[in-house]
């Protein structure tokens, strides 16, 4: 099933309001007040906190002392309960945790790892965003993901973060990735998967395209409505290419009590109308070729979070 919805996000440190490093009283009733203006009563959906400031360059780095990864994480941890303490049925998580440099085997040789907090979330959103033109990262992609849906191990769903827009210090907020880039990357994201021992396979439950309309000129943001709409068209025809491809075969995306809150809240009110009129317009070439290049690939009819024959 296919769905465009908002995805709500605390920005600016999520429960630490002003992303000081300490989360305060004053934090948490300022956090409390976003959630009953930004969610309905009884959300059970996604909803991510953006905790980057101060932590973000010791959790990208390539060693940490292992007391002060703790430390850090125990700041995670107390954001992420009070979350939870403040509406339970939400899907909890932390935008871009765990990091790519976090699954990797230098990271996890040092015995370093963000487990414990995976373990305190209720939904996991890693992200895909292109940081390096030229170079293809498809694999590094599949590889990461496969890694959190591990360290998901069935117990949450895990959502995707993906761009329109690169990223990283080489080029400028206004540079979008081409078409075929993008879809490589997201196609890489759905052909990841985890199988567990009873060998049935666990894939993302979904994805999330963001885009900030401040990197473009305000006399711009009729134009990027019509490139949004492209770009879902494009995820829209590679879900249902990859719902045909994967006829007949078992997967679950996230626990069965979730199913109910597949997607986020109602369509977003500033590009409605242009982003509702989207037609499915088949299987564009481009499309049906970033499909192909797996040959792994495994529907075409969704029961709850399983995908069935």
């Amino acid at each position: 099933m296919q769905g465009i919805t908002r995805v709500p996000v605390a920005y600016h440190g999520g429960v630490d309001t002003n992303a000081s490093g300490k989360i305060t009283n004053e934090n948490i009733n300022s956090f409390t007040d976003w959630v009953h203006i930004a969610l309905t009563k009884n959300y059970c959906g996604p909803v991510v906190l953006d905790y980057e400031d101060p932590w973000w360059r010791e959790l990208q780095a390539k060693t940490v002392l292992p007391e002060r990864l703790q430390e850090i994480l125990d700041v995670y941890l107390q954001g992420i309960q009070v979350a939870k303490e403040v509406e339970p049925s939400a899907q909890w998580g932390y935008w871009g945790l765990p990091l790519m440099r976090n699954t990797s085997v230098p990271w996890t040789d040092q015995g370093l790892s963000l487990e414990s907090l995976v373990n305190s979330c209720t939904a996991l959103y890693p992200d895909i965003y292109n940081c390096t033109p030229e170079k293809d990262t498809t694999r590094q992609v599949e590889k990461h993901i496969s890694n959190v849906l591990k360290l998901a191990a069935g117990r949450m769903p895990v959502y995707v973060f993906a761009s329109v827009r690169y990223c990283g210090p080489e080029v400028g907020h206004s540079d979008f990735v081409p078409d075929m880039v993008f879809l490589k990357q997201v196609n890489a994201a759905l052909h990841a998967s985890w199988v567990d021992a009873s060998g049935v396979q666990h894939r993302i439950k979904g994805i999330i395209l963001w885009d900030n309309y401040g990197f473009s000129q305000q006399d711009e943001w009729a134009a990027l409505d019509q490139k949004h709409k492209y770009f879902f068209e494009l995820l829209s025809a590679l879900s249902t290419a990859w719902s045909k491809k994967m006829k007949g075969k078992e997967v679950i995306v996230g626990p069965t009590t979730s199913s109910k809150c597949q997607y986020g809240l109602a369509e977003p009110t500033n590009s409605s109308e242009t982003i509702h009129k989207i037609k499915h317009r088949g299987q564009p070439e481009k499309v049906q070729e970033a499909v192909e290049e797996n040959t792994r690939i495994p529907s075409e009819r969704l029961k709850g979070n399983r995908v069935v024959k």
